[in-house]
């Protein structure tokens, strides 16, 4: 009884750490890394990799919560997911928060100038 215990205990876990996944603004150097229908961002203003997905222009429900879609976030023609801030401590070291990226009315992480 004791060993059936111990295997469900260690399926459950499994479950768990297979559910978990990278979020928005989390460091990545490929888009496998950014889950499913993530994208992986490796621009100027997002060192390290960004991770982030496709949105629609002005419907932030597109995105996970928590962050916002920037009209050509990810490139000239692609909009992307970033993280919503209120201060630098909401950002991942050698980011800051900056409000008005890219036209987007909302402060979001990025890099630090």
């Amino acid at each position: 009884m004791r060993l059936r215990w111990n295997v469900l205990g260690a399926v459950v876990l499994g479950l768990g750490l297979v559910g978990c996944g990278s979020t928005v603004g989390d460091a990545c150097t490929t888009d496998g890394e950014c889950g499913d229908t993530g994208i992986c961002i490796n621009r100027s203003y997002t060192p390290g990799g960004y991770c982030s997905q496709a949105c629609v222009p002005g419907k932030d429900s597109t995105c996970p919560s928590g962050s916002t879609c920037v009209s050509g976030g990810a490139s000239n023609d692609v909009s992307a997911c970033f993280l919503r801030c209120t201060s630098a401590s909401d950002c991942r070291e050698g980011y800051r928060c900056v409000g008005g990226f890219r036209g987007n009315p909302v402060a979001v992480c990025v890099k630090e100038d």
